[in-house]
């Protein structure tokens, strides 16, 4: 993307929605006791105050040095983050509380913000193989977010939160989950066979999906809290290493 303040701006925004998304729900979270999460989150709770006036700073900031064009594409994730944490329907219940939105919700903002804009915003339009990309990119992020829902299973009960693991279990999840990463190896594959991404590329992508999976099939709902917020979260960055790496290499 040729604008390098872009990044800036996302990494605010994430830290302002985030922390939002924690105080909005301290509330909820009080009714829950026996878990180490849940009560690190409300032990911290003027920490998350201040990063969330941090983020909505340089959110505000950022936002100043970025084209009106792209403030705009923005507009639509930005709108999506907001009603994924207000709780703005009926019985104080935010979008994420609606019946199996939450991965969903989730995927589409985080494609838009990291995928799709940069591309819209480098290509005048999109061809074939950049659409596969983001779709791969957007499975990617639905995959490795199903295991959140795993990990949340109590919270979800509790709420009446209907989530896929609710409704179908650990196991047949985490078989969806992997499902969708081998459908991520598999674009990949196809942009590989087409020429838009090269060997050292596909090699690296390759190597995350195979660690992903594996972390994926190991993760249960008692994993500590690191294992998803390291480990699965990592696997966003985990690409970026190796893909860097591998082209360093060949």
């Amino acid at each position: 993307m040729t604008d390098q303040k872009y990044p800036y701006l996302v990494f605010f925004a994430t830290i302002f929605i985030y922390s939002m998304h924690r105080i909005i729900g301290f509330g909820k979270l009080e009714r829950i006791t026996n878990n180490t999460r849940i009560n690190t989150i409300l032990k911290f709770q003027k920490h998350i105050i201040l990063y969330g006036l941090i983020g909505l700073v340089g959110l505000i900031i950022s936002s100043l040095f970025i084209p009106f064009s792209i403030i705009l594409w923005l507009s639509i994730p930005a709108l999506l983050a907001l009603v994924y944490i207000l709780p703005i329907f009926g019985h104080k219940k935010r979008f994420r509380d609606l019946p199996f939105i939450k991965i969903f919700a989730i995927g589409v903002v985080w494609t838009w913000a990291c995928v799709f804009i940069p591309m819209v915003y480098d290509n005048a339009s999109l061809n074939l193989n950049q659409v596969i990309f983001i779709f791969e990119k957007l499975l990617f992020i639905i995959s490795i977010t199903i295991p959140f829902d795993i990990r949340d299973l109590k919270v979800d009960n509790l709420h009446k939160i209907k989530t896929i693991p609710i409704e179908l279990g650990e196991e047949k999840s985490k078989k969806i989950a992997l499902a969708g990463i081998f459908i991520c190896w598999v674009l990949v594959g196809l942009n590989y066979f087409s020429g838009f991404l090269t060997w050292s590329t596909w090699l690296a992508l390759t190597f995350s999906y195979l660690i992903t999976a594996s972390i994926i099939f190991l993760i249960n709902e008692k994993s500590h809290d690191y294992y998803f917020t390291g480990l699965l979260d990592g696997t966003i960055i985990l690409q970026m290493i190796l893909i860097l790496f591998f082209n360093q290499m060949f």
